[in-house]
């Protein structure tokens, strides 16, 4: 007996380590966040990571299409046919280089002149006693609002020539005839993008400069420092990370961007890398087209890399102190009408002259010819008649538009849904395990697609869900992807806002509930998601109007029965059908500033709000 208790002793030893991990697993099964944590996590690999390795191991698998150029090929084996003809074969100046310069051409002038125009309208509008403050702070921003190609098409009717054939645009119109790079290539692609983009530049400097305490600049002045000085050592030192960060987020957009090149570069066969990448699929070429995308995500994740090391290793400074702040306002004096006149001259340009083009566009009968006698309005309510684009009904009298209008409403309403209760699920294992290591690998997972560029993303969609693997079956062609797609896309803004609002909310109530004897699933419903409403509503809307402007993401996704407004736009666009392509348009702008202004009044939120005094 005693040398089976001196034996059992001896064991003891060995057997604590698997009796501990024993117990924690015990108590983990029993915690329905940690269960819950590890189910997401599952799927969020599947529809995160998942597409990335699919599109990757399609860029080295041979496809059927091009099994007949290798030889002894078959398809399905591992093949660097791909790599060799996009990056080393005769072809790899049309297919990556070529792309790749003009791809880096438009985003570096584009982030530039977007960062000097919104840093500019942020230093009027914080830093001196510029009259309309609050108005210009609310209209600065509706750009980025719009779909991202309403400049894109506004551009070509104001601009485009006769030289490429077809219609001539407004200003040839009127005797002002357009040289084509001013029409079509990379001047108007970089102008057009900065226009859109600008917003980003805008809001982050913006709120950097009104979080000075302006003490510090007063304490200079005191020192002797002159203006200068005060500009260069306090106030730039103080903004650079806002600086830094709104132009490289801003190039990191630009890579992905999609609308605007194919608007603005496709008819001079200009193509960037987001192009080229739609152009390879469309022509059944998908092995070149993943490529591609793999370089495109690489450069945003490069640029965001950049930004986060720089902004990470920049000092602080603390600008906002208990005391109140005097505000530092530079006087414009004699200046202020100029100031006042070219401001609301831009804001005019950019924001409603568009919208007024676009609408001009869509009432004139005979495309280039912009009389009073050619105006019609057949383009929104006419009859189909085969003398008018080859029988094209009015938009309200179009089935097709209906469809694509109900397509828009139902993806906007599933999609936002489902990414917010993903987003709330998401936030609350990520709070309530905090400090544990899946609680940092599920956040950091979900925050990822945000550096994909969206028409990159859609490709790892189309790869992984282009036929069937397993028990999922292939989704292509179905309303279903665009849903998931649109969904796993917007699930870093959700997922932030799930985070944020779980942040505010105590263990104390939902123990509570435990002491109350309610089970896990009765707590989330009749405590957690009743406290986290505001959240969630969101994490509902902001994803909505997102979708319902989407095209880069899904462009690569639709097929005839899935059309939306937008690949509807993009369709008609790409007949030459500007008068009906811009009624679509115009549909679009006003569901989603509605939809805009509704979430602003239901949240209470207001991207401009303290920019404008």
């Amino acid at each position: 007996m005693q040398s089976e208790i001196r034996q059992e002793k001896k064991n003891l030893p060995l057997k604590l380590p698997f009796i501990k991990i024993w117990n924690r697993t015990r108590r983990a099964l029993r915690n329905p966040p940690f269960i819950l944590s590890i189910l997401l996590l599952i799927v969020l690999i599947y529809l995160v990571i998942g597409p990335l390795a699919s599109m990757i191991k399609s860029s080295f698998t041979l496809h059927p299409r091009d099994a007949l150029f290798v030889d002894n090929g078959k398809a399905g084996e591992f093949t660097t046919y791909y790599f060799v003809r996009t990056f080393l074969g005769n072809m790899r100046q049309v297919l990556f280089y070529k792309p790749l310069l003009n791809t880096l051409v438009v985003i570096f002038p584009m982030s530039a002149l977007a960062l000097l125009i919104g840093g500019a309208l942020a230093w009027l509008v914080v830093r001196t006693d510029f009259p309309w403050k609050r108005f210009v702070a609310k209209i600065a921003i509706i750009p980025y609002m719009l779909p991202s190609w309403t400049l894109a098409l506004a551009w070509i009717t104001l601009f485009k020539n006769r030289t490429l054939g077809g219609t001539s645009g407004i200003l040839e119109y009127l005797g002002i005839t357009p040289p084509t790079w001013l029409s079509f290539g990379p001047l108007p692609i970089i102008i057009v993008m900065a226009l859109h983009y600008y917003p980003f530049s805008f809001l982050l400097i913006g709120s950097a400069l009104r979080d000075i305490d302006t003490r510090l600049e007063e304490s200079a002045l005191v020192l002797g420092a002159d203006t200068k000085v005060i500009m260069r050592r306090i106030v730039l030192s103080l903004i650079m990370p806002a600086v830094l960060s709104s132009w490289i987020l801003t190039i990191a957009r630009g890579v992905g961007s999609f609308s605007a090149p194919a608007f603005l570069g496709r008819p001079v066969n200009y193509q960037l890398l987001s192009t080229r990448l739609y152009s390879n699929l469309q022509t059944g070429s998908p092995g070149v087209a993943y490529l591609l995308a793999v370089v495109m995500i690489l450069l945003a994740v490069s640029f965001i890399y950049i930004n986060q090391k720089v902004i990470g290793t920049r000092k602080g400074f603390v600008t906002i102190t208990g005391k109140a702040a005097t505000k530092s306002i530079i006087k414009l004096g004699k200046y202020t009408t100029l100031v006042s006149v070219l401001v609301f001259a831009f804001l005019t340009i950019v924001v409603f002259i568009p919208i007024i083009v676009l609408a001009i566009e869509t009432v004139v009968k005979v495309p280039g010819n912009y009389s009073l006698s050619n105006f019609t309005l057949h383009y929104w309510l006419g009859k189909s008649d085969p003398q008018i684009l080859t029988g094209q009904p009015g938009v309200f009298r179009n089935p097709e538009m209906w469809r694509a209008l109900w397509n828009t409403l139902k993806l906007g309403v599933l999609a936002s849904f489902f990414c917010a209760v993903a987003g709330l699920l998401i936030g609350y294992t990520v709070v309530r395990l905090r400090g544990r290591f899946i609680s940092k690998i599920l956040d950091q997972i979900s925050f990822l697609p945000y550096l994909v560029p969206s028409i990159a993303f859609g490709a790892t969609y189309l790869s992984l869900f282009a036929k069937q693997r397993g028990f999922i079956p292939s989704l292509y062609g179905t309303f279903t992807l665009l849903i998931l797609v649109t969904t796993v896309k917007n699930l870093p803004f959700a997922t932030r806002s799930g985070i944020s609002g779980m942040m505010q909310l105590g263990h104390e109530i939902e123990e509570a509930g435990i002491i109350a004897g309610a089970s896990w699933s009765t707590r989330m419903r009749r405590l957690i998601m009743p406290l986290q409403s505001s959240s969630l509503l969101s994490g509902i809307l902001l994803p909505m109007v997102s979708a319902m402007r989407e095209l880069s993401l899904i462009i690569i996704l639709i097929t005839p029965g899935t059309h939306l407004l937008t690949s509807l736009t993009f369709k008609y666009t790409d007949y030459g059908y500007y008068s009906i392509s811009n009624a679509l348009l115009l549909i679009n702008i006003f569901l989603v500033l509605v939809l805009t202004i509704g979430i602003q009044k239901i949240t209470g939120n207001d991207l401009s709000e303290g920019l404008g005094g």
